[in-house]
């Protein structure tokens, strides 16, 4: 197997794990929401994308298996919402915890709210 593929296998094998008994993408969306918060996940992948961008190789190894530790989470909780939209599984009475208290969460929100609107405005 050459290196391509042994690097692609742990995210084949993500796709995989759906079919392992007693999966419940519920689970899989409650562990990430609860370990992450929503400007973590902006700030990785924006960094993922600028070194994408900019063609900068990772050398430092504890950040290359962060950032891919990350993105398997990230690849693991995308198909647990496609279970969920696919099977039409109910998600809106599941309690959730978040990595964030639920205030910062609608401070931040309405503060992007706010910052669209007045772009919104100037845009019209």
């Amino acid at each position: 197997m050459n290196q391509k593929s042994i690097q692609l296998l742990p995210f084949e094998l993500a796709c995989y794990e759906i079919y392992d008994n007693g999966y419940d993408p519920l689970n899989t969306i409650r562990e990430f929401w609860s370990q992450h918060t929503l400007n973590e996940c902006q700030e990785s992948l924006w960094l993922l994308f600028e070194s994408y961008r900019k063609c900068v190789v990772q050398e430092d190894a504890t950040d290359v298996k962060q950032m891919h530790t990350f993105l398997m989470k990230v690849n693991s909780v995308l198909m647990a919402y496609f279970l969920v939209h696919f099977r039409k599984i109910e998600i809106d009475t599941v309690p959730f915890a978040f990595a964030e208290p639920a205030e910062a969460i609608i401070a931040d929100l309405e503060a992007k709210q706010r910052i669209h609107s007045f772009f919104n405005r100037i845009a019209e």
